[in-house]
């Protein structure tokens, strides 16, 4: 059976000591491409890069797309001004990141978003984020857990007519949560599938594209235990093993 290759957004991380103080390293963390290649796919790291050019022919030779987490999205995206609780943000890999999602848009292969890339994509489309979710008065429950990665802490409810529904075979789910900026104004030709009982928005997809799916929780941490999180994986890498067919 052929295996697909699935690229993955990379990140740059900063040496802060030692012998290789200010050495730049391209990566990403080890959980995506553990899940995507135990799911039956290659994973393809996608090392960033200001040529958008060299990204976009890089995602010409992939069978899907995997928008991993990281900095925050520079509010300047959505025309505000930074607010305080804003976090590190990181400009270039937002126009690195809108490079890969319009090129693998424009080959119409799967995409997979994932925290920091539920949020690129919703602003890539036009809508716009809670810079802290302090600013979003009816968030009441503690979405940046702090403690084991995999843990699963609070409860996801998901449209049962949802791909994310049928990838796991249920409309919820107790996820983990790492972040502390969600969807706050929905971008063109995305909807809401899944929220957190708080309302705050877990998931997005668009119904007009043969297969997206946008999470805010890290399922790519949760993959090695939970079943869930095992079959959304193997539902991507299945969606993108069946384009290479067609």
């Amino acid at each position: 059976m052929t295996k697909p290759f699935i690229g993955v957004s990379g990140n740059i991380l900063r040496d802060n000591g030692g012998a290789y103080v200010d050495l730049l390293r391209s990566y990403v963390n080890h959980d995506y491409p553990r899940s995507i290649e135990e799911a039956g796919g290659i994973p393809v790291i996608i090392p960033f890069t200001k040529d958008l050019d060299v990204a976009r022919e890089t995602v010409a030779k992939l069978d899907a797309l995997l928008l991993s987490g990281g900095h925050d999205v520079s509010p300047l995206n959505y025309g505000e001004e930074p607010l305080q609780g804003l976090g590190d943000v990181f400009p270039e890999r937002d126009q690195f990141d809108f490079a890969l999602l319009k090129a693998a848009e424009e080959k119409q292969i799967p995409i997979f978003c994932i925290c920091r890339g539920i949020q690129i994509l919703n602003v890539y489309r036009g809508g716009s984020l809670y810079q802290d979710l302090k600013y979003d008065e009816n968030c009441t429950i503690k979405h940046s857990q702090n403690q084991t990665p995999a843990l699963g802490t609070h409860t996801v409810d998901i449209e049962f007519e949802s791909k994310l529904a049928s990838a796991i075979g249920r409309s919820t789910w107790i996820t983990n949560s790492h972040h502390h900026q969600t969807v706050k104004h929905v971008g063109k030709g995305l909807q809401v599938v899944a929220r957190a009982k708080d309302g705050t928005v877990e998931g997005l997809e668009d119904s007009s594209y043969p297969w997206l799916v946008a999470c805010q929780f890290h399922p790519e941490m949760m993959s090695e235990t939970d079943e869930n999180a095992k079959r959304l994986f193997a539902a991507f890498v299945t969606a993108a093993r069946e384009n290479i067919t067609k």
